[in-house]
């Protein structure tokens, strides 16, 4: 698990790349807003480290075949592994969060796929934040190769900043993927994305944030 010490040094060094790409609608398919969040790392229990830190401890014994030969890679989708708010410059950032790990655990029911995905990141206070409140975006998305998806969520990641503190840690696991399972030649291609979706969040922005338009005539 990396861990991240230098808070300046990374605000600085990653600056550069939150600008490299878009998220946009790379995701594909149809979103479903989700409620989802967790600040809190989880205690770790047995198994492989990388799950256990995200997860806490390994899926529980059930009547379904566990096969990770067959499980999808996870990535980071590319342009999608920064969020931040606030000015353009170094000393203008009020929040910046970064993916720091990933882990996913497939099983296989019937003729489902049956996926189990977390992230790990950390949010980092820049020079003009503080205490408060930021929301991150985060999609999860199954895709059967480099366009669309058979599977998409989007997480609205609600994270309070305590006072004083220059990072805070955040986890979002999602438990509940289920797709057709298809043939294994086929399932080679099928890869999870994971990422900051911001053009999502701009499309989802609330009506009342939005510019009214001018009444009409007739309307009045």
């Amino acid at each position: 698990m990396r861990r991240l010490i230098n808070v300046t040094g990374l605000i600085v060094a990653t600056l550069a790349l939150g600008g490299c790409g878009s998220s946009g609608s790379w995701f594909g398919g149809q979103q479903t807003a989700g409620q989802t969040a967790q600040t809190q790392q989880n205690p770790a229990g047995a198994g492989a480290p990388i799950p256990n830190a995200i997860f806490g401890q390994p899926i529980p014994a059930q009547q379904a075949e566990i096969r990770a030969d067959l499980c999808p890679r996870i990535e980071v989708r590319d342009g999608s592994n920064i969020w931040r708010t606030g000015g353009e410059g170094p000393t203008e950032l009020v929040y910046q969060a970064t993916i720091t790990d990933l882990a996913r655990e497939c099983r296989i029911e019937g003729q489902t796929m049956i996926v189990r995905a977390g992230i790990e990141g950390r949010l980092l206070v820049g020079p003009k934040g503080g205490a408060g409140r930021a929301t991150l975006p985060i999609r999860i998305a199954v895709a059967p190769g480099l366009h669309g998806s058979v599977w998409s969520r989007l997480y609205q990641v609600a994270i309070n900043v305590p006072a004083d503190s220059p990072s805070v840690a955040f986890t979002q696991v999602e438990d509940a993927i289920a797709f057709p399972l298809p043939e294994p030649g086929a399932l080679a291609n099928y890869i999870i994305w994971v990422g900051f979706d911001t053009q999502a969040q701009v499309r989802d922005q609330p009506a009342r944030n939005r510019p009214r338009r001018a009444r009409t005539a007739a309307a009045q």
